[in-house]
């Protein structure tokens, strides 16, 4: 089937790195504790030198956007804001990057350009982001996978953008936080066969980068990009996929989503726009009510012989895709006849559009109400991109739905020149890459670990995955347990979480010290989370009176060794377990 398609896809894999940005002192750490100021900007556009300008940049500068950064102690600095130069780049990040395109085989050149690249989505407060090229596509520059190798085309090292704190009206807010995190941006080309095999590629990948102690781990710290072209479409990038358990389903709709719209390629479009404000004015649909008390005006739309309703892919419809294009620019979305017009008490006033635009029984009538600026925008966007109905699949970047595994639209592709040195920069000139540490792959890890401990593979990824090797200098399989499965089980069992390894530790050390016995350690960390602190005392263990003991076997007669062990550890918790089997042994 995907053979058929001329499938192509090529991901780009996006990994922060953990310790300071890339060229500033400022934290990684995300805290966001103590805010202490906030910076106000709008997207302004001007010509090239060639007389040129760039398509989303444009776009964005129509969308007339206002983006509001909000900056945090030590997590942000002039730098950030683009009030002073970049600092000298961070050497940890750029050694660690040069071992990773060394490994990859990938050609590392001489001297390193830290260029700009201009970004005009407002995720970065100087609309642009620093980045440099660390390697670049060689021969030997692949990885092996079940479905034949993928080309690793180029590694950059560069800034991570800001993070979305909310959306108001024409309003976006960020945090500053996250800009200038140092990522690394790696990228294959488009050999990947199938969904199922970008998924694999995407995990081979995302294998070799936890191999690096330097990378940030958690939810957001890696991502993916997707490039997905069919034969008769365009290339359509998807940023930003963060679950990779739904990667596969996010790309099956996407291809769908493109065999769609090239079957409407031949779809014929006459359109007939109005502005209609006058038939709503006694509408009974509240939020229109608010809206036309505010001024605002409605515009209707006919669309001969046209249906929103059809599925252009799971969970999507061709009127929802449409209504992408008006909601880009600020609108809450549109209404349109092929809708449950009962829903917005608006069967009377669709039907007197009807009347209006001479529409006929398959005829498609939509309206959009937004203040008359915005409104205006919003509908030109929804004609062009019917008049495009005709070219089928559109270049563009488009925004993940996770509810769904979905895409919506966010802005066209950014043109191709869009970089340009950093002048407060110098070259970096490479040197002593014999130097650089071999890189030992994550899977190399496992299997050392299990040997060292003697312990399963499961559990020795675990031991990776949350970085406790340290603690395990002996009695290796006991300390991994209540490390890894004691918190799942309280958390499990009794919904409370927060613990930290080194609280853990702290227990496994009193029960190793014979001063607590194991049986008690779930108990004695509930008691912490409960208390915000330790209360060993209370755990303390107990001596072992042999008469009650002797007393008990004799009221159970015909219980079984480990009955006895039950009741008796019941009744006296926090006794010695090692003397109370001696005990039992002695007198059952």
């Amino acid at each position: 089937m995907y053979k058929d398609l001329n499938l192509k896809i090529g991901i780009e894999l996006h990994q922060q790195l953990s310790g300071k940005k890339l060229f500033c002192e400022c934290s990684s750490s995300l805290e966001e504790e103590n805010f202490i100021s906030q910076i106000r900007r709008k997207i302004r556009v001007v010509f090239g030198e060639l007389g040129e300008m760039d398509i989303a940049g444009a776009y964005e500068m129509l969308r007339d956007k206002e983006f509001i950064y909000n900056c945090y102690k030590n997590e942000t600095c002039l730098v950030d804001c683009d009030e002073e130069p970049c600092h000298i780049i961070n050497q940890d990040h750029l050694k660690n990057t040069l071992k990773l395109a060394k490994f990859l085989r990938l050609q590392i050149p001489s001297y390193l350009c830290i260029m700009r690249k201009n970004v005009f989505d407002g995720s970065v407060s100087p609309a642009f982001q620093r980045t440099t090229i660390v390697g670049l596509e060689s021969k030997d520059s692949f990885i092996e996978t079940s479905q034949g190798k993928v080309k690793l085309e180029q590694l950059n090292l560069e800034e991570d953008a800001s993070k979305i704190i909310s959306k108001e009206n024409n309003k976006i807010i960020y945090s500053l936080s996250r800009q200038g995190i140092a990522l690394w941006e790696l990228g294959t080309d488009a050999t990947i066969k199938s969904p199922s095999h970008a998924v694999e590629v995407a995990k081979h990948l995302g294998m070799i980068f936890r191999s690096f102690d330097c990378i940030k781990r958690g939810i957001g710290t890696i991502r993916q990009d997707v490039n997905i072209s069919i034969k008769n479409g365009a290339r359509v990038e998807i940023k930003g996929w963060q679950d990779l358990k739904t990667l596969k389903l996010l790309i099956e709709n996407e291809i769908q989503r493109q065999v769609s719209l090239i079957a409407l390629k031949n779809k014929k479009i006459i359109i007939e726009k109005k502005e209609v404000t006058n038939v709503f004015k006694n509408c009974k649909f509240k939020i229109v009510q608010k809206l036309l008390e505010e001024n605002a005006i409605i515009l209707a739309l006919k669309i001969e012989n046209f249906n929103f309703k059809q599925e252009i892919c799971r969970s999507k419809t061709l009127g929802k895709e449409i209504a992408e294009y008006a909601t880009a620019y600020g609108v809450n979305g549109l209404i349109h006849s092929d809708e449950e017009l009962k829903k917005y008490n608006l069967e009377v006033e669709f039907q007197e559009l009807r009347e209006l635009f001479k529409a006929k029984n398959n005829d498609l009538i939509l309206i959009i109400c937004e203040k008359e600026k915005v409104c205006k925008k919003a509908m030109d966007a929804v004609i062009e991109r019917l008049n495009l109905i005709k070219n089928g699949v559109l270049e563009e970047t488009r925004i993940p739905n996770y509810s769904n595994a979905t895409s919506s639209y966010a802005r066209p592709l950014p043109g191709s020149s869009r970089m340009y040195p950093e002048t407060d920069h110098p070259l970096i000139k490479v040197e002593n890459l014999d130097k650089l540490e071999r890189v030992i792959l994550l899977t190399e890890k496992i299997n050392l670990i299990m040997k060292k401990y003697n312990i399963s593979e499961s559990l020795a990824k675990e031991i990776l995955e949350e970085d406790i090797e340290h603690y395990l200098d002996k009695n290796a399989r006991f300390r991994a347990h209540c490390l890894i499965e004691i918190p799942k089980e309280i958390k499990t069992r009794f919904n409370l979480d927060g613990l930290k390894p080194e609280n853990i530790y702290e227990v496994i050390k009193r029960v190793e010290n014979n001063e607590i016995s194991k049986e008690v350690i779930i108990e004695v960390l509930i008691d912490f989370l409960k208390n915000k602190r330790f209360n060993f005392e209370k755990f303390k263990k107990k001596n072992i009176d042999e008469q009650e003991i002797i007393k008990i076997i004799q009221e159970n007669k015909n219980a079984s060794f480990n009955a006895i062990m039950g009741i008796v550890m019941k009744k006296f918790k926090g006794i010695d377990t090692r003397k109370l089997i001696e005990t039992i042994k002695k007198n059952i």
